[in-house]
């Protein structure tokens, strides 16, 4: 059963969509990614796979989606996502009487992983589908990439760019040591690969097909990320290598072998090294960052595995 409401979270009305089969099933809250780019009007479809075994709960974090226009003038910090987040778990942890899973998407990553490994005692297990793990030295493997690509596609102009690039940083590719016209260089060079190119393109041509949807979501999705953008700078320094990596609970990262948004090989090596009481690393064959949405069956069965698991 589809139920929607704005529920005043630490003095923002939150826009939520839930799906609620049973309160005995697992209770999954999704925290969308973006910055600024919510995910609920897709969540017709994503519960779809699992609605008659699970409930669903997504919302629109403060300055995204439809909790934008109800969001106080001003930037939208990572203490606010943190803090909502948090007093939306214990508000699901007090309805349904048990610990609930999360799932998060990208930067929902960052809030979401953290929020885990600091309050085990609300969190029946987690999945980060295409985690962050490093964003400080991530440039570094998507310009490996895209190099690597240009030479199988036979354009050497653009692996010698990416070799200038790479000089021009110390092999850092560091954004403070480049002009902006070599920033320009590098970004071009990446959405040309299809490498970090910063839009959720099947999201966006999903988010239209809910019923729900009207033209006011499309202007949302355009000023979401103005309120947001400090949120892209704030996610720019993380690295969780660097911070503790013990987990109370069980740990699952999901997404694409094609997965250079957010590189799964980091990912995979940060799930080697994190402890968990139980873990596993899921990777969908031929797809991308937007896994469920290209691979729904492999994704979704992956993810029904975990949980029984």
């Amino acid at each position: 059963m589809e139920k929607v409401e704005y529920i005043d979270i630490n003095g923002t009305e939150h826009f939520f969509i839930e799906y609620e089969t049973d309160p005995q099933f697992p209770v999954i809250l999704y925290v969308h990614g973006g910055p600024g780019l919510a995910e609920s009007l897709v969540g017709w479809e994503i519960a779809g796979y699992t609605e008659k075994i699970y409930n669903w709960i997504f919302y629109d974090q403060r300055g995204a989606g439809r909790t934008y226009y109800k969001s106080p003038d001003g930037l939208v910090s990572y203490e606010d996502i943190y803090r909502d987040l948090d007093a939306i778990v214990r508000m699901l942890y007090e309805r349904y009487n048990k610990k609930i899973y999360i799932m998060a998407h990208n930067w929902g990553t960052v809030p979401a992983i953290r929020y885990v490994r600091e309050n085990p005692g609300f969190i029946a297990g987690y999945i980060g589908n295409s985690q962050i793990a490093d964003m400080v030295n991530v440039a570094k493997i998507r310009c490996a990439r895209a190099k690597e690509l240009a030479l199988s596609a036979g354009c050497k102009r653009d692996a010698k760019a990416v070799d200038k690039l790479s000089e021009a940083t110390e092999g850092t590719f560091c954004r403070d040591r480049l002009t902006k016209k070599q920033i320009t260089k590098l970004n071009v060079l990446l959405s040309k690969y299809n490498i970090a190119s910063g839009t959720d393109r099947l999201l966006m041509k999903k988010i239209p097909t809910n019923p729900l949807y009207d033209m006011v979501d499309l202007r949302i999705l355009m000023s979401g990320p103005k309120i947001s953008y400090k949120l892209n700078e704030y996610m720019r320094s993380v690295n969780l290598f660097d911070e503790d990596k013990k987990y109370e609970v069980p740990m699952m990262f999901i997404t694409g072998n094609w997965d250079y948004q957010y590189p799964y090989k980091t990912a995979e090596a940060y799930m080697e090294q994190l402890s968990a009481p139980y873990k596993r690393m899921a990777v969908i064959e031929d797809a991308t960052y937007d896994a469920m949405y290209e691979k729904p069956e492999e994704f979704w069965t992956a993810v029904r595995e975990f949980i029984k698991a």
